[in-house]
C-alpha cells in the first residue's frame, strides 16, 4: 500500500487577523511579514520566519530587557574608563558584581548600583514574558504546561539571584552579570559549602538534565527514521496513528520492554526538562542553611564514604577560616597556595 506523505505548505502559515482577543490588546498586531526560506529545509528547521506577535506584556518585556542590557552595558564601560575599544577586549573578564553590604541598598552605581538595576529590569523582563505566555494560551485555549515550564525554568534564576541572596542576608550570595564571572560563582559555590555535587537535589537535577537529553535524542532520531511514513505530523498523530508511529512504538517495545506513543513522549520529556531546573532550584535554596556542608551532610546521612585523615571530632572543632571538610589534593584558606594537602598529612598554618 503506497504511503501518502503530506507535503509542506507552500505559502506561509498564519491565523485569521484580527481576531477578538487580539483587537482587546492595545498593541495586539502582529510584527514583520511572514516568509519561507526554502533552503532551510536542507537542515530540518522549519522555513517559515515571521511574523512575530509581541502584545503589550510581550512589548514590555522586550523593552525591560533592552534597557537592563544598557545599564548592563554601562556598568561594564564604567570599569574600562568608558573606553569602548578595551570593553571589547575585556568582554569575557567584565563583571557588574552585587552589592556587599547585606541587603541594604547600594551605597553607589559602582559598588553594586548597576547591578541591582539590572537586576530589576531582567526581572521584569522576564516577568512580563510569563505574563505573555499566559495571555498567548488562553488566546488560544490551551492548556497551561508551556507556562508551567517556564515557570520551573525562571524558579531556578529566581532562586540564584533573588531568593537564596533573601534567606542567606545578603546580595553578595547572588552571582555578577557577565561571561566569567557566572562561572566563578558555579565553582564558588561548591568550594564554599563543600562539595555541591554530594548536594541531593543537584544530582536529581543532573539525573533529569540527562533524563531529557536522552530522551530528546531517542524521539528526535526516532521520528527522523521513520518521517518517511509520516511520523513527524505528530499533531495528527497523536490523533490517529499510521505506520510511521506504530513501528516506533513497536521498535522501543522490543527495545526496552515497553514504549510511549505520540502523546507520552512528550509527557515524558516535559517532566524531565521541568524537573531539571526545579530540582536545582531546590538545591540553590537549600545551600547554606539546610547545611553549611554538602559533603559532611552526605557524610551523615550515608550517602558517600568519609575520604582522607579528618575524624568527625577533627571537623565539628575545626577552626572558623577553615572549612568543614579539607578535600585531598586542594588548597585550603590559610595555608600555602604551594602546599595543597594529601590524604595523608594534614598541615596546620
Amino acid at each position: 500500500m503506497a504511503v501518502i506523505i503530506e507535503a509542506a505548505p507552500s505559502h506561509p502559515l498564519e491565523l485569521p487577523e484580527p481576531s477578538i482577543k487580539d483587537e482587546l490588546d492595545p498593541l495586539g498586531a502582529r510584527l514583520g511579514v511572514a516568509m519561507r526560506w526554502e533552503f532551510l529545509n536542507r537542515f530540518h528547521v522549519d522555513a517559515q520566519i515571521g511574523t512575530v506577535w509581541l502584545g503589550l506584556w510581550g512589548t514590555l518585556s522586550v523593552a525591560t530587557f533592552i534597557v537592563g542590557l544598557a545599564v548592563e552595558i554601562l556598568g561594564g564601560l564604567q570599569q574600562v574608563n568608558d573606553n569602548f575599544a578595551d570593553y571589547i577586549r575585556y568582554f569575557a573578564n567584565i563583571q557588574v558584581l552585587p552589592p556587599d553590604n547585606g541587603l541594604a541598598f547600594p551605597n553607589s552605581w559602582a559598588h553594586g548600583g548597576y547591578w541591582m538595576a539590572v537586576m530589576t529590569f531582567w526581572a521584569a523582563s522576564v516577568g512580563f514574558w510569563g505574563l505573555r505566555c499566559w495571555e498567548r494560551l488562553m488566546r488560544f485555549q490551551w492548556r497551561p504546561y508551556l507556562f508551567f515550564a517556564f515557570v520551573s525554568a525562571i524558579s531556578l534564576t529566581t532562586s540564584i539571584w533573588v531568593i537564596r541572596p533573601l534567606i542567606m542576608g545578603s546580595w553578595a550570595e547572588a552571582p555578577g552579570f557577565g561571561l566569567n564571572v557566572d562561572l566563578d560563582w558555579a565553582q564558588n559555590i561548591s568550594v564554599l559549602w563543600g562539595n555541591f555535587y554530594y548536594n541531593p537535589w543537584h544530582q536529581l537535577s543532573i539525573f533529569f538534565l540527562l533524563g531529557s537529553t536522552m530522551l530528546w535524542g531517542m524521539h528526535g532520531g526516532t521520528i527522523l527514521a521513520t518521517s518517511s511514513e509520516g511520523s513527524h505530523h505528530e499533531d495528527s498523530e497523536i490523533k490517529d496513528m499510521h505506520s510511521g508511529s506504530h513501528k516506533s512504538m513497536l521498535f522501543w517495545r522490543w527495545t526496552m520492554g515497553f514504549n510511549a506513543n505520540p502523546k507520552t513522549i512528550h509527557d515524558w520529556i516535559w517532566w524531565f526538562a521541568t524537573m531539571t531546573t526545579l530540582a536545582g532550584a531546590i538545591g540553590v535554596i537549600t545551600t547554606g542553611w539546610v547545611t553549611n556542608d554538602w559533603y559532611v551532610w552526605a557524610v551523615d546521612h550515608g550517602t558517600v564514604q568519609q575520604y582522607g585523615p579528618i575524624t568527625r571530632s577533627a571537623i565539628n572543632g575545626r577552626p572558623g577560616e577553615q572549612p568543614l571538610v579539607i578535600q585531598p589534593g586542594l588548597p585550603v584558606p590559610g595555608y600555602p597556595k604551594t602546599t595543597p594537602l594529601n590524604e595523608t598529612s594534614v598541615q596546620k598554618p
